[in-house]
């Protein structure tokens, strides 16, 4: 493996437990432990904008909780299941058997595939399902009445005592608002945000994961030849502080060092891998675009302006923070 490439597995691998990311891992491994034990089964939902890390959370929860077989049983206690875009109420009960690995005829009636996936989840044990990308259930002009939706939910809950857990984009809160029955058997929403560049604990909190991938690239020989404060400005910009994003920006800039030796990565190398990131931040004002003079800081509210861009452009309110000093 040559030095470019040991760099780009070194970062596509490259696993960040930033604080907000192990603070909702943490409470739903104990939500799943718990359901687990047999405790009293609960609805969690974790709402956030694309790119926040969502995804990889799912991963290192599937991780932590792999299937088995048990005296020649499959056992699959917690179940990963992805809805799919413009899902109905057949699709549903469907997309859980997908999971599974079970196929079905596309002649079944919904009600027939719902009580086949009930079966099928009691004989794998499961305890607890995730729904990945449940807001697909309300996007705009879907096939299922929120209400509907909420109520398929609640169904599958009761059901079977199951704990959910739902991942998507703010507007699976639609969910919740049509039906005031699963409101109550949920626990307040776990929203994952990006970091805030205006709070000193969060844009610490990112600052770590920009100097732990520079610290990948320059173990791999190609140090990342821009001041720290720099790289993570502008990064900010590019993220609004999204980690997701940031990881997709390593990852393109580890690709574009593929047939190049070992060496210092510039500015202009930044500036470059942009062509294949999407820009997260405020349109107003775009990373990298400066002449990369390092006594230049970005002002605080360019940086502000980008992470309300991506709470707004989710359909996100922006959080109010007080201030140190403020009363209780």
């Amino acid at each position: 493996m040559t030095p470019a490439q040991q760099l780009r597995r070194d970062i596509e691998t490259c696993e960040l437990p930033h604080p907000m990311f192990v603070e909702h891992l943490t409470v739903l491994k104990l939500r799943i432990d718990d359901a687990l034990a047999g405790f009293a089964p609960k609805i969690v939902r974790v709402p956030g904008p694309s790119g926040v890390g969502k995804s990889s959370l799912i991963a290192t929860l599937s991780r932590a909780f792999p299937e088995s077989r048990i005296e020649g049983r499959r056992h699959v206690p917690v179940l990963v299941v992805e809805v799919p875009q413009s899902a109905t109420a057949k699709l549903l009960p469907k997309s859980v058997l997908r999971a599974l690995g079970i196929q079905v005829p596309g002649s079944m009636t919904a009600g027939a595939m719902f009580d086949l996936m009930v079966t099928q989840l009691r004989l794998a044990s499961t305890r607890v399902v995730v729904f990945d990308e449940i807001s697909h259930l309300v996007d705009e002009g879907s096939r299922v009445p929120p209400r509907a939706a909420s109520d398929w939910l609640k169904t599958l809950a009761d059901t079977l005592g199951v704990t959910l857990i739902l991942f998507g984009i703010p507007r699976l809160e639609r969910l919740f608002s049509a039906n005031e029955q699963l409101r109550r058997r949920a626990c307040p929403a776990r929203n994952f945000l990006p970091y805030d560049a205006s709070d000193t604990q969060q844009m610490a909190a990112y600052i770590s994961c920009v100097t732990n991938y520079a610290r990948l690239f320059a173990a791999a020989g190609y140090p990342i030849d821009v001041r720290p404060r720099v790289l993570t400005q502008q990064s900010y910009l590019l993220t609004g502080g999204l980690i997701g994003v940031l990881a997709d920006f390593m990852r393109e800039l580890a690709r574009s060092m593929a047939n190049q030796a070992p060496r210092a990565i510039t500015y202009s190398d930044c500036q470059r891998a942009l062509e294949d990131v999407s820009h997260a931040g405020s349109p107003h004002r775009l990373a990298f675009l400066d002449s990369g003079i390092e006594d230049v800081d970005v002002e605080p509210i360019a940086l502000k302006q980008a992470y309300v861009h991506v709470l707004t452009s989710n359909a996100t309110s922006v959080p109010i923070r007080k201030k140190s000093g403020d009363k209780q």
